[in-house]
């Protein structure tokens, strides 16, 4: 059925907002808007971060809005002294071209772009999309009829996603491959059906990462352990991290890393993307659980034996930062990002009172020289600046590029900048 998509459910369990006070002081950034959405026959509501090619052009999508209200794809270009300016790549129409843009968009060598919608099309399932540009036009094209989440490219060109409920009720991870003047799918796993009580995970929605070698990363939302703890927020389990490896002939094999809720203050729920540093290391976010609070953990899993984790014997978790209460930030979603110093930036709830109960916020954690890290506010919105951060991007100027759900001078989001 046609309609508004809604932030991903996670997003509101995740911003657990109990009792909030003043904040402490903001790290020193800067922070300005590049985009109001909402105006006339704009996109509304974009619910991922934008990607920053090159030369320093922002593009991203909309959930809603546009000329039929399915949602858009656009792009920010800067030109002195204009300033920056919106171009709608697309708009989306349900029947033709999909409905509700929930994922964001990548981007080839070419400049070509990618992404996915979560109804609409031929058949109602949603569907996944190439935007290919001739310098002045866009043309988009249908790669595949169903349901899709964020993509991630490969060196071929080669598309990996996530598929939540909908098609895959339990959840699969997805390659798309074009073949000639078409694209073949194929499932490199599926969860549950392979694992009793889906011990391996269910409903992945988060985007997949790539190491150096060529592995993949994710969390399922749920399941893990069974029984399921009785600490866990979900009746359906906790959630994992998982590993898929390429092998010979195609195959990919599956690993869970770590089962979240195995001892009472592990974190729960992870619902943002991972990212990988150059040694073997994962890093992450969980939206429940920690100590105490239960305001969500960021975390790393590091392996046993010299950073090669098909040889490691096992794993280990630390948590990194545990949310003490939501003044600074509590609920973190949306994809972890790490600039080339080794600094981990997200979103996460909490924060400013002044958005019926929390407008959200923007971190950065940064490694001591005692290996201990260190947690640092770097925006906390308040509605007229925008309201519910999806996460940040970095971009090759070093600045973090993010948009948000809602607020704005509009109240439909917004396209923001921080320079840290």
């Amino acid at each position: 059925m046609k309609g508004t998509p809604s932030k991903p459910p996670l997003a509101a369990l995740a911003i657990i907002v109990l009792a909030f006070l003043s904040g402490p002081p903001l790290s020193c950034s800067t922070f300005s808007i590049l985009h109001h959405f909402g105006s006339g026959t704009d996109g509304v509501s974009p619910e991922t971060p934008p990607i920053v090619d090159s030369h320093g052009n922002v593009y991203g999508t909309t959930g809603s809005g546009g000329t039929s209200d399915d949602g858009t794809v656009f792009e920010l270009t800067y030109t002195d002294p204009s300033g920056w300016t919106e171009t709608i790549l697309h708009s989306f129409d349900f029947y033709n071209d999909g409905s509700g843009l929930a994922a964001g968009v990548v981007m080839d060598s070419s400049g070509n772009l990618y992404g996915s919608t979560v109804s609409g099309g031929p058949d109602d399932s949603g569907t996944v999309f190439e935007l290919s540009t001739n310098g002045n036009d866009w043309t988009l094209a249908q790669l595949y009829i169903g349901s899709a989440g964020s993509m991630v490219l490969d060196g071929a060109g080669n598309l990996y996603t996530p598929l939540g409920p909908g098609n895959y009720k339990l959840g699969a991870i997805a390659e798309l491959s074009p073949q000639g003047n078409s694209w073949s799918y194929t499932a490199l796993y599926s969860f549950c059906p392979h694992s009793p009580n889906c011990s391996d995970g269910l409903s992945p929605n988060s985007p997949l990462a790539w190491d150096a070698a060529g592995n993949l990363y994710g969390t399922t939302l749920y399941a893990g352990i069974y029984p399921y703890p009785t600490n866990c927020a979900s009746p359906f389990g906790c959630g994992v991290v998982f590993k898929l490896t390429p092998r010979k002939g195609g195959a990919w094999s599956y690993r869970v890393l770590h089962w979240f809720g195995g001892f009472t203050t592990d974190g729960q729920l992870p619902n943002g993307g991972l990212v990988s540093d150059g040694k073997g290391n994962i890093y992450g976010t969980t939206s429940y659980g920690g100590p105490g609070f239960y305001g969500g953990t960021i975390f790393q899993l590091s392996p046993h034996t010299a950073g090669e984790w098909g040889q490691a014997v096992g794993y280990s978790e630390t948590q990194l930062y545990t949310f003490p209460d939501c003044t600074q930030g509590c609920g973190p979603f949306g994809p972890l990002v790490r600039d080339n110093a080794g600094n981990l930036y997200g979103a996460a709830g909490g924060g400013n009172q002044s958005c019926n109960g929390y407008c959200g916020v923007v971190y950065r954690l940064s490694q001591r020289r005692d290996g201990s890290w260190k947690y640092s506010l770097l925006h906390a919105f308040n509605g007229s600046d925008g309201n519910g951060p999806n996460g940040v991007t970095v971009g090759n100027d070093g600045n973090l590029y993010g948009t948000t759900i809602s607020g704005g001078q509009y109240n439909k989001g917004v396209v923001f900048q921080i320079t840290p």
